[in-house]
């Protein structure tokens, strides 16, 4: 598997293209940010607001994208879109197993038990985290770039459940949370077995050259991300 990886190529930190794109990727996380900052708390900001923050980052790398001819985001993003539609089931598991995850706060049309947007919000945080975690096995090696992408997720997760919650996209309840917090232990432990996983399948999509292989790689992704939140409930909570 490290063979395999490793076969990838990876370019040199100073691409031109290379340098567009993570100027890109920290807008998006910046404008990210500065959103979920100043919807919290207001009464009228619920899923609209985090549509129109999913539409303007989803802009982003489009202008990107057409600007630079860049196949491998558009990649990227394809793959982050496969793992978003998969992740309606972790949703689901969420919302009907665990009994845990609220979205009526946001008041949005669903599709199935999640709001229509949060697949696109998969594809763009997933795409965010995808292209940080390729970085970091290009730099660190597949495994400690892996296990470094886990532990940025798990440690940035508390502070966009907390802005999520205010903002009213979505809620958790009935389970242990972090000390004075409302981001349940779970999703934190489900966020270090994401983080390790989004790493190595983004770089499938992001410096392969196969919309089938970033298809599969997204798939396997978003199935990551059901046994995340599977292994992370029946740590912290137990079945």
């Amino acid at each position: 598997m490290t063979a395999f990886f490793s076969a990838l190529p990876a370019p040199a930190p100073d691409d031109i293209l290379e340098v567009a794109r993570l100027r890109t990727v920290l807008f998006t996380v910046a404008t990210s940010v500065v959103a979920v900052v100043i919807f919290a708390g207001k009464p009228w900001s619920g899923g609209n607001t985090a549509a129109l923050l999913s539409a303007v980052n989803l802009l982003t790398f489009a202008v990107h994208i057409v600007r630079h001819l860049d196949t491998g985001m558009a990649r990227l993003l394809w793959w982050g879109f496969c793992l978003g539609v998969v992740e309606l089931i972790a949703d689901a598991l969420c919302v009907r197993f665990t009994g845990t995850l609220d979205y009526r706060i946001a008041k949005s049309a669903m599709i199935w038990e999640s709001p229509w947007w949060m697949p696109v919000a998969w594809m763009l945080v997933g795409t965010q985290i995808g292209y940080f975690g390729t970085r970091f096995i290009e730099r660190f090696g597949l495994g400690r770039g892996a296990a470094l992408s886990a532990v940025v997720g798990a440690v940035n997760i508390p502070f966009y459940e907390e802005m999520a919650r205010y903002a009213h996209w979505w809620e958790y309840q009935f389970c242990r949370m972090l000390p004075g917090t409302h981001t349940p232990v779970y999703i934190v432990i489900a966020e270090l077995v994401i983080g390790c996983a989004l790493a190595p399948c983004a770089r499938v999509a992001l410096r392969g050259t196969s919309w089938r292989g970033a298809t599969i790689a997204g798939i396997v992704a978003g199935i990551a991300t059901i046994i995340g939140g599977l292994i992370g409930f029946g740590i912290a909570e137990g079945f």
